[in-house]
């Protein structure tokens, strides 16, 4: 990780919020880098509707001048056998130009202090195999691989 620049101030906020605007252009941009076509219309209505069905916790990084940089969008998920809920990390986004300034470990480490705070025993995560830089960001705040989990898919 590159030395932070600027102060990055991480807030949640949901969707009727001021800031929301930027939590919805991020996620559109996060999509863009993942190939998808830009679409912040539809990018919009759905972060409103997953957020009225599955609780979920955006978490919007700005640095200097208000500008947002990052946005992490965390779901809940139970867990069965402990009667438990954990969080997922589902997205982690830092736009262009803001990598390497301490965007995504102020971001991740804010989920992690709220899900302390809330006592939640766990967060999960997934990336891409050669995503190196986000890979050593998750390794380096303490996240491993589970011995004996294999993840499977079914594209429908």
């Amino acid at each position: 990780m590159g030395a932070v620049a600027r102060q990055v101030v991480v807030r949640t906020l949901g969707v009727d919020e001021r800031g929301f605007g930027d939590v919805v252009r991020l996620v559109d941009d996060y999509r863009v880098h993942y190939r998808a076509q830009s679409d912040v219309g539809r990018t919009e209505r759905w972060l409103r509707g997953t957020a009225r069905r599955a609780q979920m916790r955006c978490y919007l990084a700005t640095a200097s001048a208000d500008v947002a940089v990052g946005v992490a969008l965390v779901f809940p998920s139970p867990v069965t056998v402990r009667l438990e809920e954990k969080w997922v990390l589902a997205d982690l986004y830092v736009a262009r130009g803001n990598r390497g300034q301490g965007v995504g470990r102020a971001l991740v480490t804010r989920v992690l202090d709220d899900a302390r705070a809330a006592g939640v025993p766990r967060i999960s995560l997934q990336t891409e195999s050669d995503n190196d830089v986000a890979r050593a960001l998750y390794r380096s705040l303490g996240f491993i691989a589970p011995d004996g989990v294999v993840a499977l898919s079914l594209a429908l």
